[in-house]
């Protein structure tokens, strides 16, 4: 086995950032490691490290998750007014790729005759790549939401303009055009589907997702195939259409024991990426537009029992609700979110404003890459907008969330009827703590309709207007972007800066493809909203 150096080394090779000399690999070969590690431990370290990354403060915290209004931030408001760090988006590009490689070599192993033996004894050789084209699928998609053009790597497809991850061949891989991508993207889905034997795990072990279940796998990626083609409705409905029957005929998800979540431990080692970001941090609570719209202040709807179980009265010190001690409170009065984009978020006590529940604020938090309200919201748009679907994505929502189901039917019989305002504000409820498709899918249609955007004032709720110093309390502020002419979310990622060196050429191309050039204010093909 190759030992660590030469792995990252060839790891930072596939996404552009490094290179390296002929022989080398010989050179650095360990005769004391195994040749071939097992299939199964690459595979747990993989999804790990995607939503380690993914999801953590800086490429979470302080980017989607602050966009999309879920939270806010405690001292500073740059990010949240979109004044993000160019640190996040090369941890996102230069991430993705290095855990694609992981994906690849699996699939390497399990394809290749001379290790495809060995490969088998941590699963079905053909369930195992079906899992790795499907992981690959979820995370080039975020990518190419994010910049747009990226490298790209097919298993299924020879396209010359999917260049990514082919180390021995390539090391400055051409942007393959966003269009091409979704393309081959849904098909990559299709074909991981149907290539999975159901009646064979996936991996007999590592699989901190599905536990190798292989049956929830493909729904995983039928699931998938649902929100993909959704996201490309208003520029080739019939693709998308298409896309969604077939998938649906093969089988979705239909329950939350079909949830695909990322598994977490409950020491700090292994815990989740948010319950590491507060050790020895307080940087955010839950935004004020996310709370209001709980409380039935905002929106067409009444009071929401999810809010007492996503956040915690103001009551709640930070340690309570890391130790879970807090006394909870069903009283909308006893919540405020944190002002969003407040500039003067340190003149607020921590007491003014509540911070995430318990619920979330946990290390064993999973982190969920796709749940069945989400799949019921889809198919309540592909179907104009109904209210079965509808009244499933919610009720499976809060059933995750662990309302009562007394609550539950309450609050279902006070639903104002299926429209696509209200599908879709509801959808933005159930995917809180995932913002990445949260923003995706405000970028496709502008819901909800609820956030707080540049230029809009507010007035904060008597009880931070009095817990600030008399001498300079603000009663109102306005929300001022800190990007010149973002009036609305940004559309995208700019570039990390270091492909201008280390692929420049092919930057270029991408970056001239672009509206408006490589800046936020650049629209993906498929938003035309």
């Amino acid at each position: 086995m190759k030992n660590k150096f030469i792995i990252l080394l060839m790891l930072i090779i596939s996404a552009g950032f490094s290179s390296c000399e002929e022989g080398l690999e010989e050179v650095n070969i360990n005769p004391n490691d195994p040749e071939v590690v097992p299939t199964a431990n690459i595979f747990t370290s993989a999804t790990k490290q995607f939503t380690d990354f993914s999801r953590d403060a800086f490429n979470s915290g302080r980017l989607t998750q602050v966009w999309v209004q879920y939270w806010g931030q405690t001292a500073y408001a740059d990010e949240d007014r979109y004044l993000y760090r160019e640190t996040s988006a090369q941890s996102i590009y230069q991430n993705t790729y290095l855990v694609a490689t992981d994906l690849k070599s699996i699939i390497d192993l399990n394809s290749n005759e001379e290790t495809r033996d060995a490969a088998a004894s941590s699963g079905n050789n053909n369930n195992q790549i079906a899992a790795s084209r499907i992981m690959l699928s979820y995370m080039f998609y975020e990518l190419t939401n994010f910049f747009g053009d990226v490298p790209y790597y097919s298993y299924g497809n020879d396209d010359p303009d999917f260049q990514a991850l082919s180390v021995d061949t390539n090391l400055s891989p051409v942007f393959a055009p966003q269009e091409k991508i979704y393309a081959d993207i849904l098909n990559e889905l299709r074909e991981s589907a149907d290539m999975i034997n159901t009646n064979e795990q996936v991996f007999t072990s590592g699989d901190n997702i599905f536990n190798g279940d292989a049956t929830k796998w493909k729904k995983f990626a039928n699931s998938l195939i649902l929100r993909v083609a959704n996201n490309l409705r208003n520029v080739d409905a019939a693709t998308a259409n298409a896309a969604i029957t077939t998938a649906i005929q093969s089988g979705v998800m239909t329950s939350n024991a079909d949830n695909a979540v990322q598994s977490y431990e409950t020491t700090d080692l292994n815990a989740s990426p948010m319950w590491v970001a507060f050790i020895g941090r307080t940087d955010f609570a839950v935004a004020a537009p996310f709370i209001n719209l709980l409380k039935g202040e905002t929106g067409n709807f009444g009071l929401d029992p999810r809010l007492f179980e996503m956040a915690a009265p103001i009551s709640a010190s930070i340690q309570e609700v890391k130790d879970g001690t807090y006394t909870r409170s069903e009283d909308p009065d006893d919540y405020f979110g944190a002002p969003y984009a407040f500039r003067n978020m340190t003149s607020l006590p921590f007491t003014a404003y509540s911070f995430m529940s318990s619920n979330v604020l946990k290390p064993d938090f999973g982190e969920v890459l796709m749940e069945y309200s989400e799949v019921a919201f889809i198919l309540s748009e592909q179907n104009g907008f109904d209210q079965v679907n509808y009244e499933n994505g919610v009720r499976a929502s809060m059933q995750k969330w662990g309302v009562e189901e007394a609550d539950i039917n309450a609050y279902i019989a006070t639903l104002p009827a299926a429209s696509q305002a209200n599908v879709l504000n509801q959808k933005y409820i159930a995917l809180y703590m995932q913002p990445n498709t949260a923003y995706a899918t405000y970028r496709k249609t502008g819901f909800p309709n609820t956030l707080l955007l540049p230029g809009d004032t507010v007035r904060l709720p008597e009880n931070q207007i009095q817990a600030q110093a008399p001498a300079n309390r603000i009663e109102t502020y306005t929300f001022e972007s800190g990007v010149n002419g973002v009036t609305d979310l940004p559309f995208r990622l700019r570039y990390p800066q270091i492909l201008q060196t280390l692929n420049r050429e092919n930057r270029s191309a991408a970056a001239a493809g672009l509206e408006n050039g490589d800046t936020v204010l650049s629209k993906l093909f498929w938003d035309v909203n």
